[in-house]
């Protein structure tokens, strides 16, 4: 028996609609074209959302250290010096070893890393500073050591004695020296600083393959402006590495224990605002800065 047309097997495709059809190499390459500008599109998106992340773990990190730094300073009513001299005391510690009673972490751990630094992470020891993410507002606005900063005009000594005066300074800063501790810088994004293979190993005996460009433990206005002096060969590479930290962004901590997020620019800038921040009696102090 025949079947009728409309059941016949081998009926031709309806025309205007894709049945019996394959894609022609056109339009393959039109659909892979426009794949190609959403990715380009939204990479970026990608790329800004993951930079906001890291930063967002980095101002987590900076804000529990400086909670800790908030401690102590309750606890003892002055602020760490950045570290001690092993001439004065046994041990050569730094002001993170200070803090870790009360953030319960030491410098080569997990808190102390911020997960958009590239530098090295080392302990401080005799001859160097801690290499790392983060640094200590120790100086102010001056070049040397000073009663300006937190870390009082002899940085590198602690004594078991209360606060003692030493040729018109403080060997330790009390909490009643911070005349606004809301507006005061303490601990934030080390300002970076170039290191060769050579001074790496004679440092702290590690063997790198390439010049480092890392953080000392430090947050200081007049490093960081001498690294990054034209004159300097390597600022340029110090400047790039910094950029791309949190997007040229320090991450900042402040006696009251908040944290902001300021653009490198505004955070090393000379003006009368902005310098005040660097110094305990809230005053900008141009005159002392040593790169004019």
């Amino acid at each position: 028996m025949r079947l009728p047309k409309s059941h016949s097997r081998h009926q031709p495709p309806k025309i205007g609609t894709m049945e019996g059809r394959a894609f022609t190499l056109i339009e393959l390459l039109v659909v892979i074209a426009i794949i190609a500008i959403l990715a380009a599109m939204l990479l970026p998106a990608l790329s800004m959302a993951k930079s906001m992340g890291k930063q967002a773990a980095c101002k987590g990190n900076n804000r529990q250290i400086i909670l800790g730094l908030v401690m102590h300073v309750n606890d003892f009513e002055y602020y760490p010096v950045y570290n001690v001299d092993p001439t004065v005391s046994i041990e050569n510690a730094f002001w993170p070893r200070t803090l870790s009673p009360y953030t319960g972490a030491i410098w080569t751990n997990k808190l102390y890393k911020c997960p958009d630094y590239k530098g090295l992470t080392l302990g401080g020891n005799a001859d160097g500073a801690p290499l790392g993410s983060y640094g200590y507002n120790a100086n102010g606005t001056k070049f040397t050591p000073s009663e300006l900063g937190l870390g009082g005009a002899l940085t590198k000594v602690a004594l078991a004695q209360e606060l003692a005066d030493t040729e018109g300074g403080v060997l330790r800063v009390k909490e009643s020296h911070v005349r606004s501790p809301s507006d005061m810088i303490a601990i934030g994004d080390a300002h970076l600083i170039w290191s060769s293979p050579a001074i790496i190993k004679g440092l702290y005996d590690v063997h790198i393959s390439q010049p480092t460009y890392s953080g000392m433990g430090l947050l200081d206005i007049n490093s960081r402006d001498g690294v990054q002096r034209e004159s300097w060969l390597p600022s340029a590479d110090i400047i790039r590495s910094t950029k791309r930290r949190h997007r040229g962004r320090y991450n900042v901590g402040f006696c009251d224990g908040h944290v902001e997020g300021i653009p490198r620019k505004r955070l090393f800038s000379r003006s009368h605002y902005t310098l005040r921040r660097w110094n305990n009696d809230n005053q900008p102090h141009s005159d002392l800065l040593h790169w004019q």
